[in-house]
């Protein structure tokens, strides 16, 4: 695990209700808000997030990483990947999570 996906992790640890799991008996790590997913890790550097069609646009977030990923996912998922590769990046995931999760409420 690269220090970013452990910041990040530690970061996410401290959302109430959030938990940091492995789906069923694979090695894909999932982020699970009251036991529904949120997110799943795609290596070290991707996180593949459910958010609303608002939250995407509000935040202007590219597909660009999506399409990479899950190259067959439709344009209007609700699922879309972020990458983060700096601290900042990192923070602005983190952030993104917490949308997420109020999303789910």
């Amino acid at each position: 695990m690269t220090p970013l996906r452990r910041a990040l992790e530690q970061q996410l640890a401290q959302i109430p209700g959030l938990t940091i799991d492995r789906w069923k008996d694979t090695d894909l790590i999932c982020l699970n808000y009251h036991g529904k997913e949120v997110a799943h890790f795609h290596g070290d550097e991707i996180l593949d997030l459910r958010l609303s069609p608002k939250i995407i646009r509000q935040e202007s977030l590219s597909r660009e990483v999506s399409a990479r990923i899950h190259p067959k996912r439709s344009q209007n998922s609700r699922w879309i990947g972020v990458e983060f590769k700096d601290e900042a990046e990192v923070q602005q995931v983190a952030r993104l999570v917490q949308l997420a999760c109020l999303d789910r409420m």
